[in-house]
């Protein structure tokens, strides 16, 4: 099994559900998870929450042999979760990532995840965020497209910066510097000094609206499995 190519199943759910779907969702999420939502003062954040972390538990309950409501979670120093208890439950590891009305869930068996997806908005001021935050070569890769190109290239590094932040467990600030190439992917990125590591890192899908990438530790190539089209059990039904 040692030459075996890793896995991640990557879903992607619709997060502008209605009322009363995301209510019956939201039956599945634990107390730390109601009383966050219940903090959320803007009711499209609440949505978004419940909509986003009820979809997780439902792959993770999945996978762990267990109702969704059950599914334990632990977090490392900087939040990232992982689940906590049952057979196996240690070999899991996902990572969960929302904007606009979109959320991409990633679940890999055996090795660290991260996942992050953007929403386009063409008002951001992609030229100026890339001089200020990515290496020279990034930030002139971006200054030099077309200009509705530029936000995408601009989102293009900065999901796949952020997918080995996530993968690693790390803080975005630490991150905004990983030298993860203009170029096709996957990639295999080094960490700087001060944030060592290594990620394999490769560009998502994600529709006209947004764009992603999820990133696993260590140099090893990996597929990518979508499974949005297979869906995932749902609470109350069948």
């Amino acid at each position: 099994m040692s030459g075996a190519v890793a896995s991640v199943e990557v879903w992607r759910f619709p997060l502008d559900l209605p009322a009363p779907e995301v209510e019956r969702l939201a039956g599945v999420l634990d107390a730390r998870e109601r009383k966050r939502r219940a903090g959320l003062r803007d009711p499209v954040h609440r949505r978004r929450f419940a909509v986003s972390h009820a979809r997780t538990r439902l792959v993770l309950g999945e996978r762990l042999g267990v109702p969704p409501a059950l599914v334990r979670l632990r977090f490392g120093p900087n939040g990232k979760p992982f689940p906590d208890g049952g057979t196996g439950a240690g070999r899991w590891h996902f990572s969960l990532s929302h904007s606009g009305d979109l959320a991409v869930l990633a679940l890999c068996e055996g090795r660290e995840v991260g996942v992050d997806v953007e929403e386009v908005r063409p008002e951001r001021d992609a030229v100026r965020f890339a001089a200020r935050w990515f290496p020279p070569d990034e930030s002139a890769w971006v200054a030099g497209g077309e200009e509705p190109d530029r936000v995408h290239r601009c989102l293009r590094l900065w999901t796949r910066k952020e997918a080995c932040v996530k993968a690693a467990g790390g803080r975005l600030v630490r991150g905004l510097g990983l030298p993860v190439g203009t170029g096709p992917q996957p990639r295999v990125v080094h960490g700087p000094p001060g944030f060592p590591g290594t990620w394999t890192v490769a560009d998502l899908p994600a529709g006209p609206a947004h764009v992603g990438a999820v990133a696993l530790c260590d140099a090893r190539p990996f597929r990518v499995r979508d499974r949005t089209a297979a869906g995932s059990a749902d609470p109350g039904r069948g």
